[in-house]
């Protein structure tokens, strides 16, 4: 067993993945396990390259309009836009596939 502290191995919640101080290092996949404040909003982005796999883990979240709570989630293909509007404090676990890197594309409003 090894034990780590989340914190400590990628930004914005991202800890599995094809980093130098990953908890586990893969480029099969990434998972983060994110928190956003009520109010936060997520620029809009695309990956034109990995999926993304999102499950809503605790609070309510508005995905172009649709809501998603608790034990909800969304998938995400390669060239569709999510933009994320949190209504509540949301923790969210993200998983994309594959691992690769820069493949975040914000598009302008």
């Amino acid at each position: 067993m090894r034990r780590f502290k989340q914190s400590e191995h990628g930004a914005r919640g991202w800890f599995v993945g094809n980093w130098d101080n990953a908890v586990f290092k893969t480029n099969l996949f990434e998972v983060a396990h994110g928190f956003n404040p009520a109010g936060d909003i997520s620029p809009a982005h695309t990956h034109r390259v990995a999926t993304e796999i999102n499950l809503i883990t605790s609070g309510r979240v508005s995905v172009h309009g649709e809501i998603f709570e608790a034990g909800e989630g969304f998938i995400m293909e390669p060239g569709e836009i999510c933009e994320c509007v949190y209504l509540e404090d949301t923790h969210t676990l993200c998983i994309k596939t594959p691992a690769v890197a820069n493949d975040k594309y914000y598009e302008n409003n």
